[in-house]
Parts: structure tokens; sequence; C-alpha cells
């Protein structure tokens, strides 16, 4: 169930906690999980639900490798924090901020509210603290959260809120097309200089018995031996 702002309702969902929690319990122990996150957030209480079922399924011998395929933003961003490896892409950004409410009341309530948001920021630093292993303490932490601030892959990498920027490279060119041509050249050059080696000792050969040098149909295989390897050495320049 997930509550629809516009309604007041709890309906069922497909990115709910318990959803969640169903497609997890049909995962074999040991199964590698991939996590692909492109969300805005939603509410604080499923989100962190979802996080610690993610938690409690590693601990079960399923590596958990989550992908940020566009935003991890707000509680989409502390789930993303339960993987043992975060991967995020080109053009990708999370976003931290300290969670918020509608209410209404009277001044001990909203007092009261007040108190509870505090609780739940403090929770969401040690999510993030956990993750970051050393990489950022909590007062930079909670000035970033405070400010409402988006991070580009680079700096959470910086934060240990992420582990691998797939920049989705061209392979580089490992020259194979160009050896392959090279060796192509070569042995049209040899094939060209054995014929012309046998050439030459057939003519020699006539003219020492005085005779016109026989005709050789090789001479015209030779020919067109001669124009491959010029046709390929000019599209080698």
């Amino acid at each position: 169930m997930v509550l629809t702002w516009q309604t007041w309702q709890y309906n069922d969902s497909e990115t709910s906690a318990k959803h969640f929690r169903d497609c997890l319990d049909a995962i074999p122990s040991g199964e590698e999980i991939e996590l692909h996150v492109n969300s805005v957030g939603g509410e604080v209480g499923e989100g962190v639900t979802i996080f610690n079922l993610l938690k409690q399924k590693g601990e079960q011998g399923n590596k958990i490798t989550a992908y940020v395929d566009g935003m991890a933003y707000s509680v989409a961003m502390d789930i993303v924090m339960a993987a043992s490896e975060i991967h995020m892409g080109l053009g990708t950004t999370m976003f931290l901020h300290n969670p918020w409410m509608y209410c209404e009341g009277n001044a001990e309530q909203l007092r009261n509210y007040a108190e509870q948001l505090d609780a739940l920021s403090a929770a969401s630093r040690q999510l993030y603290l956990a993750r970051s292993n050393g990489k950022i303490d909590e007062q930079t932490l909670q000035e970033l959260m405070e400010k409402e601030t988006m991070l580009d892959p680079q700096t959470c990498m910086q934060y240990g809120f992420c582990d691998v920027i797939d920049d989705f490279k061209a392979e580089e060119d490992d020259g194979e097309e160009d050896d392959d041509k090279d060796e192509i050249i070569q042995e049209l050059r040899n094939q060209l200089f054995r014929q012309q080696e046998m050439n030459r000792m057939m003519q020699s050969a006539g003219m020492q018995a005085g005779q016109e040098p026989p005709e050789d149909p090789r001479k015209e295989a030779a020919k067109r031996i001669r124009e491959t390897l010029m046709a390929a050495m000019a599209a080698t320049r």
C-alpha cells in the first residue's frame, strides 16, 4: 500500500514496500540483484522499509548492485544506499534534503511535528554516514541536506555515495584491422617479388638460347597482383 497524496487514500502500488518485499522473497538466496532506479522519491516510511529489506537480502548472501539510470532523489537516494555497489551513468544525479510533511493542528501539535521531522533527518544522516565510510562528516552532510543539494556522479563518488561512474566511452581501436591490412599488403609484395624473379629467370634463359622469351600466362596474373598491391597501398595512405 502507498499513500496517494491527492486523495489521502492508501492504494496498491508496484512501488510500495509490500510489493517490493514480495518481489525480493521470490529471489533465491545467493543470486545477484540488479536494482535500477529512476525516481524523484516518495514517502519516507516506504522508502526506508525498502532500504532495510534490501539490506536484509544482502545479509542472506545476495549481492545487490544499484544502477542510477536517471534520478535518485529524496528517499529514492536512501534506497540506493542499501546496495553493495552503486553505479551512476552519464547525466544522472542524486538529491539530498531534509524530510518534510503537510500538517495542521495547534501550536503544540506543530511543535511535535517539527520534532518528528528532526528525528527523521537524524535517522537519514546515519544511513548516509554508514554508506560513506568516513568520506563525509555529519556536519557537512547536515549542511547539504539543509541546502537541498543536487549531486552529480563525481560528487557522489567523493562522498562515498557511489562506487562506479559508467562513462560508456567508445571502445578503443585495438589495431587488428590495420594489422590484417598490413599482412595482406606484405603477402601481395611477396607474390609480386616471386613473380618478377620468375619472369627475370625466364627472360634470361630465352636470351641465352637466342630466342624471344616465351609467352607466359602468368604475366597477366602478375599484372593483376601489381594493380591490387598499388590499390591496397593507396587505401592505407
